[in-house]
């Protein structure tokens, strides 16, 4: 018994006690930056996410609204009309929370004879800026 006491009596003088409060710190402030740069790539992430999300749901929507000009031979008023079911067909086209965006916000839809057009706000929520999302009539690249 004496022999071990002995053994950390001199353990203890040689300082092999643990970690300092000082090293703990530096550990732990080192975790929160490592941490903090890893949650700031994965939320870019995220946002490019929602982005891309957005591009497939206006697309799925638009060809609901292509098969619905070729049964009913106009477009529909109002993108409401998609959701509501048919005698007959047993269910709606589309559901209700398809018709909002993936920030939760309704999307913009309007029709003119021929053509549509259908937006979402994008990130910021809100029409008419630099980061909507439009699908349809006026768009680059479209070929109508």
């Amino acid at each position: 018994m004496d022999t071990r006491r002995e053994m950390l009596k001199a353990a203890a003088a040689r300082g092999q006690g643990g970690m300092t409060l000082i090293e703990i710190m530096v550990v732990i402030a080192i975790i929160g930056i490592v941490a903090s740069a890893v949650g700031y790539g994965v939320t870019r992430y995220f946002g490019q996410a929602r982005i891309d999300a957005c591009k497939a749901q206006l697309d799925n929507i638009s060809n609901h609204l292509e098969m619905y000009l070729y049964e009913k031979g106009e477009y529909p008023t109002s993108l409401s009309e998609l959701t509501k079911t048919e005698k007959g067909k047993g269910k709606a086209i589309l559901k209700r929370s398809q018709l909002k965006d993936p920030w939760k916000q309704k999307l913009d839809y309007s029709a003119e004879g021929e053509a549509f057009k259908l937006c979402s706000g994008g990130p910021d929520k809100r029409l008419g800026g630099d980061d909507d999302i439009c699908y349809g009539a006026d768009e680059p690249g479209d070929e109508e």
